[in-house]
């Protein structure tokens, strides 16, 4: 008795595996048909206009992987690179065009004012600061 309950639980497994491995493998057939991937992370999606018509990365509810994704990927972070070496027009940038909840944009501004003291001690080249400033 015990041998056929065993057995009965070990051959349902095996079912319900395969059963849940073949509903997964349709699925990703119908989604690589219809040209939809549920990995894909749309950019576009995350960007904003203030109210002076300025563009904003919209960084609210995410994870800090798809933030900091989100923001190496953004024409915002060139534009903030534009301003190199004015360290304060660059925090000011990052105040008023990123929108974040968590502590994502409170590092990226630690990390400006630490490459800004770097650069101004000598301790960084301005090639050095600028690459330091891109790897966030």
């Amino acid at each position: 008795m015990n041998g056929t309950v065993i057995f009965g639980a070990i051959a349902l497994f095996f079912i319900i595996s395969g059963l849940i491995n073949f509903i997964g493998d349709l699925q990703d057939e119908v989604d690589t048909k219809s040209n939809y991937n549920s990995k894909e992370f749309k950019h576009e999606n995350y960007y904003g206009v203030d109210v002076i018509g300025e563009k904003t990365i919209l960084l609210n509810g995410l994870s800090n992987s798809k933030k900091k994704e989100l923001w190496n990927a953004s024409p915002l972070k060139i534009e903030m690179m534009n301003l190199f070496p004015d360290f304060s027009l660059m925090r000011e940038f990052v105040e008023e065009r990123m929108v974040d909840d968590s502590d994502f944009k409170k590092k990226l501004l630690e990390k400006i004012a630490k490459t800004e003291e770097e650069y101004i001690a000598g301790i960084l080249t301005r090639q050095r600061a600028k690459a330091a400033l891109s790897l966030y």
